[in-house]
C-alpha cells in the first residue's frame, strides 16, 4: 500500500488505530461518509440540482489526560499519519481535563435506519417530486403568487467510531425529504407558510398532500388583524412548542449544568413542570430524523427521560461530563461532523403526547393560539429560560379561531410555560430539526401587538 493510496473510511479507521496502538497513544476515530441529492424547483423548472459526496475522519488523541483534535479528508496512509501526528501535538499543547478517557462501550441496539428506501430510485423520479411539489402549491389557490422555497433532498450516510480500547462499530442511515413554502397575497397582505415530509422510504413521499397543507397554512394567515397587548390564556401549537424546546434544549446538557449555565442546575428530582409534561430524548425512533445506534463516542443509544410527569429526571451526558458528575454517559456525545469537537446534544427530543384531543385543548379558551416563533438566536436565553420572540398565530374566542393575528411578540420563561401546562394534545407534530411536541394549553401568555 503506497502513501498515496486512498483508503475507504473503515480502512482509514483501522489504519489510524493500529498506528496509535503502536505508539502507545490513546485515540478515538470518528469517520463519516455521505452522498446527497438536493433539487429545487421554481416556476415549473428545476432551478438547482446538486449531487454532493464527502468523507473524512476526525481524530481525538488522549495524551496524559489532555485531548488533541485533528481531521482529514485525504484518506491516504501518509495523510492519516500526519493527522495523527497533529492530534498528538495538539494534545501536548493543552491542559489535562478531568474525566477524560476512552471506553469500550457495550454493543449498541440493532436499528434499521437504512432499509431499501432509495434502492432503484432514479434521478428523474426525484426531480419529478420537486416539480410536482412546486406545481401543486402554485396551482392550489389563486391567492398563491409564487413558491419561493421548495425542493427535494436525500442523504445516504455511514458513520463509524473506533478507539484504542477496542471499540469498533458503525451504522448506515438514509432519508428523503421534501418541503415547500408558498407565498400568498390578498388585499395587500402577503403571507408565507410551509410544510414538509421526512421518510426513509421514497415511495411514502406525497408531494401533493404536502403542497396542499402548505397552501392551507399560508392562506389561513390572510386577513390578519393587530394583536392585543397583555396577558391572556393561550394555546401553543405542537410545531411552535417544538421550536421553543429546540431553543432551550441546551439547559438539559450536563456540560451546561457543569458550567453553571443552566437554570436547572442542582434541581434533579424537583418538579420543574406540570405533571402533564414528560420530555424524552429518544435516538432509537425508527422514523426519527436524528436517530442513531450510538453517539459520537460510540456509546449505545437509549431513550432518556429528561422530565417525567413534571419532575426533572436526568441530564444529557457524554462520557466526560458524566465522569465529572459522578454518573454514566447517557449516550449524548455530539459533534458537528468529523471537523467538530465533542460536546453534548439531543437527538430526537419529544414532549410526549397526552390524552386530550386537539379541539379539547382549545376548548373554552379566549386568548391566543401561537403557531410559530422566530428570532430565537437573539430572543431566547437558554441560561435563564427567558424568551421574547416574534410570533404568529390566531385569536381564539371560546376555543374557536376568530381571526389570524399580525406578527406579534410573545414573551416569558420556558420553565414557567411548562409549569403552566393545563392540557396536552394527543398528536405529536415534528419540526425539521427532529423535535416533536403536541399542542398544549397554558394558563397565561404575555403577548405584545405591533
Amino acid at each position: 500500500m503506497t502513501g498515496t493510496t486512498q483508503l475507504n473510511i473503515e480502512q482509514a479507521r483501522e489504519h489510524l488505530l493500529e498506528q496509535a496502538r503502536g505508539r502507545g497513544v490513546g485515540l478515538e476515530v470518528y469517520a463519516l461518509r455521505d452522498t446527497a441529492t438536493n433539487i429545487k424547483a421554481f416556476q415549473g423548472e428545476v432551478s438547482e440540482f446538486k449531487l454532493t459526496a464527502r468523507q473524512g475522519v476526525g481524530l481525538r488523541a488522549l495524551v496524559q489526560g489532555a485531548w488533541g483534535y485533528s481531521f482529514t479528508e485525504n484518506l491516504s496512509p501518509a495523510a492519516l499519519d500526519r493527522a495523527l501526528d497533529t492530534a498528538v501535538e495538539n494534545a501536548e499543547l493543552v491542559a489535562p481535563e478531568g474525566g477524560a478517557g476512552l471506553v469500550a462501550w457495550r454493543e449498541p441496539p440493532a436499528l434499521d435506519l437504512y432499509g431499501e428506501g432509495l434502492s432503484g430510485v432514479k434521478v428523474e423520479q426525484k426531480v419529478q417530486v420537486a416539480l410536482e411539489l412546486e406545481r401543486t402549491a402554485r396551482e392550489a389557490d389563486p391567492r398563491v403568487t409564487s413558491v419561493p422555497y421548495g425542493g427535494y433532498g436525500d442523504s445516504d450516510s455511514e458513520t463509524l467510531v473506533g478507539n484504542t480500547e477496542g471499540l469498533s462499530r458503525g451504522f448506515k442511515a438514509l432519508h428523503a425529504v421534501h418541503y415547500t413554502y408558498p407565498l400568498v397575497s390578498e388585499n395587500g397582505q402577503n403571507k408565507m407558510q410551509g410544510d414538509w415530509q421526512f421518510t426513509r422510504e421514497f415511495t411514502e413521499l406525497d408531494p401533493t398532500q404536502t403542497a396542499l397543507r402548505a397552501v392551507e397554512k399560508a392562506v389561513a394567515l390572510l386577513g390578519a388583524k393587530p394583536a392585543p397587548s397583555g396577558q391572556f390564556p393561550g394555546v401553543i401549537s405542537g410545531e411552535c412548542l417544538a421550536e421553543l424546546l429546540g431553543l432551550f434544549a441546551p439547559m438539559f446538557s450536563g456540560k451546561m449544568v457543569e458550567e453553571g449555565k443552566s437554570p436547572l442546575a442542582g434541581r434533579l428530582g424537583e418538579a420543574v413542570a406540570s405533571d402533564l409534561v414528560t420530555l424524552v430524548d429518544d435516538p432509537t425512533l425508527p422514523r426519527g430524523m436524528n436517530s442513531r445506534a450510538f453517539d459520537a463516542e460510540g456509546c449505545p443509544s437509549a431513550p432518556l427521560t429528561l422530565i417525567g410527569a413534571g419532575q426533572l429526571s436526568s441530564f444529557m451526558h457524554n462520557a466526560q461530563t458524566a465522569a465529572r458528575a459522578g454518573t454514566v454517559s447517557t449516550g449524548h456525545a455530539s459533534r458537528m461532523g468529523y471537523q467538530g469537537l465533542v460536546g453534548v446534544g439531543p437527538s430526537n427530543l419529544v414532549l410526549q403526547a397526552g390524552k386530550t384531543p386537539e379541539a379539547q385543548v382549545r376548548a373554552g379558551v379566549t386568548g391566543v393560539l401561537v403557531t410559530g416563533v422566530s428570532g430565537g438566536h437573539a430572543g431566547a436565553n437558554p441560561y435563564t429560560g427567558d424568551f421574547s420572540l416574534q410570533a404568529e398565530g390566531f385569536w381564539l374566542d371560546n376555543g374557536e379561531v376568530a381571526h389570524p393575528l399580525e406578527v406579534f411578540t410573545v414573551a416569558g420563561n420556558i420553565l414557567e410555560v411548562l409549569r403552566g401546562v393545563q392540557a396536552v394534545g394527543d398528536h405529536v407534530e415534528w419540526i425539521s430539526e427532529g423535535i416533536g411536541a403536541p399542542a398544549v394549553r397554558v394558563d397565561i401568555l404575555a403577548i405584545g401587538g405591533s
